[in-house]
């Protein structure tokens, strides 16, 4: 279990990258930053500054960088100047750790990954990626990145170039940037031939939206926020016969409840017909969850029509299963159990029996999709 530990505490611990990778265990710590030690013989030391650290889960420490971005930026045979580091960037980092953790300075925190450390594209990986506007039309190709925004290119022959803010990326998909704003809104605001200065995209508005993204992605000045694919799907059947949306891309890293109010863990990614929630750090399950058992989104929290009992032993994996195996667990869910009243009279007396139809799931996507057409 995650727990809050003094930075006293922390030598001789195991440190981990945001990529999973060993970078040895904490050798000493200063005011500063910690310094770790990897390996036996062919030995590595690391002088990583304090506010880059995630958290501790009851086990390791977790540093919010990729391993590679570790080696680049901290691996050395003697102490730095902390001056070296003082960048902007790990200014702005430092403030926001401290709103949220006020006692980072004496206690390390307990590391949650929902924190999305570990869910995001680094900045550099973008270049040649495609970039879609809010209502969902080709911007083009990241073409380059600098400290405020990114170019995007569109068109081979008639070529246009758009610099947006980079508080104006809502995320990437595995396939596609989006952005924030819709192509007409880009195409007014930031369309144009050369660079804007740095102070231009600064407006009071984009200034809060800085704010409101670095709170929800605290790793934003790292890279873009990993998102669903599926921006917004309806699920067909409610306990009322009605129809609701589930904003999928907002689920990334929501904690799913049980209907025992048990917490199973936090979603890791959302497929066509199922969502994945992963739980545990050291010990980790992963379960493969039909989205027919999906109850309830309340913006903050998923809730799961199962108990824990149920979820564990019907939904845990370690492999993705097959489409087939999903959809035949798919129709035993509640939601797909429709209760509809019978009235049976018997002499004179009127009894009230309930019946169930099955719904066949293969069968209303064919009807959704002719209707759709």
């Amino acid at each position: 279990m995650s727990d809050i530990i003094s930075w006293d505490k922390a030598i001789g611990k195991k440190v981990k990258s945001s990529d999973d990778k060993d970078l040895g265990k904490v050798e000493s710590i200063t005011l500063d930053y910690i310094q770790t030690k990897e390996g036996m013989v062919s030995k590595t030391y690391y002088f990583i500054p304090k506010y880059h650290l995630s958290g501790y889960d009851g086990d390791k420490l977790w540093v919010s960088l990729t391993k590679d971005e570790v080696k680049a930026k901290f691996e050395r045979e003697s102490a730095p100047e902390p001056s070296e580091w003082e960048t902007q960037e790990y200014t702005e980092r430092r403030t926001n750790i401290t709103r949220q953790h006020p006692d980072f300075a004496t206690n390390i925190p307990a590391y949650k990954p929902s924190s999305l450390d570990m869910v995001q594209l680094s900045w550099d990986k973008i270049i040649g990626k495609k970039v879609k506007s809010r209502d969902k039309k080709d911007l083009g190709d990241a073409e380059s990145v600098a400290t405020e925004y990114i170019e995007v290119k569109e068109g081979m022959m008639s070529k246009k170039h758009y610099y947006i803010p980079k508080y104006y990326i809502q995320g990437f998909d595995g396939d596609s940037l989006y952005a924030s704003l819709t192509k007409d809104e880009i195409k007014d605001r930031f369309e144009r031939d050369s660079p804007p200065s740095p102070s231009e995209p600064q407006t009071p508005e984009y200034q809060e939206r800085g704010g409101q993204v670095e709170s929800a992605h605290t790793q934003f000045v790292h890279g873009v926020p990993l998102m669903a694919k599926e921006p917004s799907t309806e699920i067909s059947v409610d306990y009322s016969g009605t129809t609701y949306n589930i904003p999928w891309d907002q689920l990334i890293h929501k904690h799913a409840w049980t209907t025992d109010k048990v917490e199973i863990g936090y979603v890791e990614r959302v497929g066509n017909e199922f969502i994945v929630v992963r739980e545990g750090i050291s010990k980790v399950h992963i379960y493969y969850i039909p989205k027919t058992y999906i109850r309830d989104y309340d913006g903050s929290q998923l809730w799961i029509d199962a108990p824990s009992g149920l979820v564990r032993s019907k939904f845990e994996r370690e492999t993705e299963p097959p489409l087939k195996e999903l959809r035949a667990i798919a129709t035993e869910a509640p939601r797909y159990r429709r209760v509809e009243p019978q009235t049976q009279r018997k002499e004179e007396e009127t009894d009230t029996v309930t019946g169930e139809t099955d719904i066949d799931l293969e069968q209303r996507s064919t009807e959704k999709n002719t209707e759709r057409a």
